[in-house]
């Protein structure tokens, strides 16, 4: 069994997500809930569950000042359960820790446990949670750290700067480095191509995304753009003076 706590103001959402877990989830058991970030901190200190639910905004902080509370108890999964993702979407998303939507439906749910059940099996790295809190930490609400999944072993994390570009490999992703090093993440490129949208990346074609900060030059002619490591890659020609206008943007 994986002993969990459910930590959210609104007492409907504790039962929602208690009852949906007797339900579908009978290897979850729910040993205490919590209502705020104060009593959620005391709860964990004493019940020490493998997986904690977690509400992302309480009338006394959020879900980040509860693991800021907790790093010095035995480290558990965290699952945030909010109705607000775009707030701190980059910041959860970039740390590859799990999230779930208010309205909880029944996918979300079993998914996340998947997920959270084959990490502890694993006895994964909890690394995630630090790149977390370090990227919660600037106070801009922009994310320097990318957790990249592997399909074994521990996974990696990166330096969003050091991202050349990535490529679509299969229903896998290939992250290339500008020290000509490349990583593989166990994610589709689609994932990370709308994760990036808002970011100063830009897809130059169906498989490719560069960081436009790697840019070294664009050939209008030859419908190229010369990355500064040296890497050359194609630019779609419906996207070439899109990839211009940003430049300009971006500059």
């Amino acid at each position: 069994m994986i002993k969990a706590v459910i930590i959210d103001d609104e007492r409907n959402s504790r039962d929602i997500i208690s009852l949906m877990l007797e339900k579908y989830c009978p290897q979850v058991e729910i040993v205490a809930t919590a209502s705020d970030c104060a009593d959620g901190i005391a709860t964990i200190r004493e019940f020490q569950p493998e997986l904690v639910f977690l509400d992302l905004e309480m009338p006394d902080g959020t879900g980040f000042d509860v693991l800021l509370g907790t790093q010095d108890v035995p480290p558990f999964e965290a699952v945030f359960v909010t109705a607000f993702e775009k707030k701190f979407l980059h910041t959860i998303r970039f740390s590859e820790v799990e999230i779930i939507l208010k309205p909880i439906d029944r996918e979300s749910l079993t998914t996340a446990i998947s997920i959270i059940s084959a990490r502890l099996a694993a006895g994964k790295s909890k690394e995630r949670y630090k790149v977390l809190l370090g990227n919660f930490n600037n106070g801009r609400n922009t994310s320097t750290e990318l957790v990249l999944p592997q399909l074994e072993g521990d996974d990696k994390t990166i330096a969003l700067a050091t991202v050349t570009y990535l490529e679509a490999f299969g229903d896998k992703t290939l992250f290339y480095l500008d020290d000509h090093h490349q990583i593989q993440a166990n994610r589709p490129f689609r994932y990370y191509a709308d994760l990036f949208s808002t970011l100063r990346f830009y897809q130059v074609n169906n498989l490719q995304m560069v960081q436009m900060s790697q840019i070294g030059h664009v050939s209008m002619e030859g419908g190229n753009v010369v990355m500064r490591n040296g890497v050359t890659l194609e630019i779609a020609e419906r996207r070439k003076k899109d990839l211009l206008l940003h430049l300009k943007q971006y500059k």
